[in-house]
C-alpha cells in the first residue's frame, strides 16, 4: 500500500469520526460539509506544505475560513477578502522562493524539479494531437511530446499538477486548453514564443501568469474553462 493511500485513508477515518462526535454534541455549530470539506482541505494543505506549493497551501486556509466564517466572527473578511489574500501571498511566496531552473541548449530543463519535488507520477511519454490530464487526490507532473498538437484536456481535483508545453509542437496555428480545476492547484509552462488568450471562467479561485511576452505571428493557444477554488499559475518559459 503507498504511502499516499494510508495518508488519505486516515484523514478520511477522521473525518468521520468527528461527523458521528459532531452528531452526539460534543461539537457544534459545524456540520457535514464543514467537516467533510475541512478534512479534504487540511489534507490538500499538509500535501502542499511538504511539496512547499503555496497555492495548496494559502488557498485551502482561505476556503476554510469562508466555511467557518460565521464561528470564528470573521464575516467581513469573506469570501473576497481572504480570497485575494491567498493569490497575493501565493504570488509573493513563489517570487521569495522561486526555485532556479536553468536554461540548456535553448530548452527549459526541468529536471532539477524532481530531485526536489516528489510528486505521485511523473508521466514522459509521446502524445498524439489530443493529450488528456487527471488528477483526483494527488499530484502529477505531465511532459506534453507531440509535434501536432491540437487540444489538451486537464483535470485536476484535490490535487496538484504541473504540465509542461515546451516540447509540443503546434502544426495548425492553434491549439486549445481546456482547463477544469477544482480545489488544486495548477501550473501550466507554456512557450514564450505562443500567443495565449484566456478565456477561464473563475469562482473562488485564482488564476496569474508569470513572464508573459508579448508574441506576434505565432501560434494562438486559447486557454479555456473553468477554475472553482483553486489557483491556477501560467508560467511562460
Amino acid at each position: 500500500m503507498k504511502r499516499k493511500d494510508i495518508y488519505w485513508g486516515l484523514l478520511f477515518l477522521i473525518g468521520a469520526v468527528l461527523i458521528i462526535v459532531s452528531q452526539l454534541g460534543f461539537v457544534t455549530g459545524v456540520g457535514f460539509f464543514g467537516i467533510a470539506a475541512s478534512v479534504i482541505l487540511a489534507g490538500i494543505m499538509i500535501d502542499s506544505l511538504i511539496h512547499m506549493n503555496f497555492g495548496g497551501i494559502l488557498f485551502p486556509a482561505a476556503f476554510i475560513c469562508i466555511i467557518f466564517a460565521e464561528e470564528w466572527k470573521i464575516t467581513n473578511l469573506t469570501p473576497w477578502p481572504v480570497l485575494l489574500t491567498a493569490l497575493l501571498g501565493s504570488i509573493g511566496l513563489s517570487i521569495l522562493f522561486k526555485k532556479p531552473g536553468k536554461w540548456h541548449h535553448g530548452c527549459y530543463n526541468h529536471e532539477w524539479s524532481h530531485e526536489k519535488e516528489h510528486f505521485d507520477t511523473i508521466i514522459n511519454e509521446p502524445d498524439g494531437n489530443v493529450v488528456d490530464c487527471s488528477v483526483s487526490f494527488g499530484s502529477s507532473i505531465k511532459y506534453i511530446n507531440t509535434d501536432q498538437f491540437e487540444r489538451a484536456n486537464i483535470n485536476c481535483s484535490f490535487g496538484a499538477m504541473k504540465v509542461y508545453f515546451d516540447h509540443a509542437m503546434i502544426q495548425n496555428n492553434q491549439a486549445v486548453i481546456w482547463l477544469d480545476a477544482s480545489f488544486s492547484g495548477v501550473e501550466l509552462y507554456i512557450p514564450k514564443t505562443w500567443n495565449t488568450v484566456l478565456q477561464v471562467n473563475t469562482s473562488l479561485g485564482g488564476l496569474s501568469e508569470k513572464n508573459r511576452k508579448e508574441a506576434s505571428n505565432t501560434p494562438t493557444v486559447f486557454i479555456k474553462g473553468n477554475v472553482k477554488f483553486a489557483g491556477v499559475e501560467i508560467i511562460y518559459v
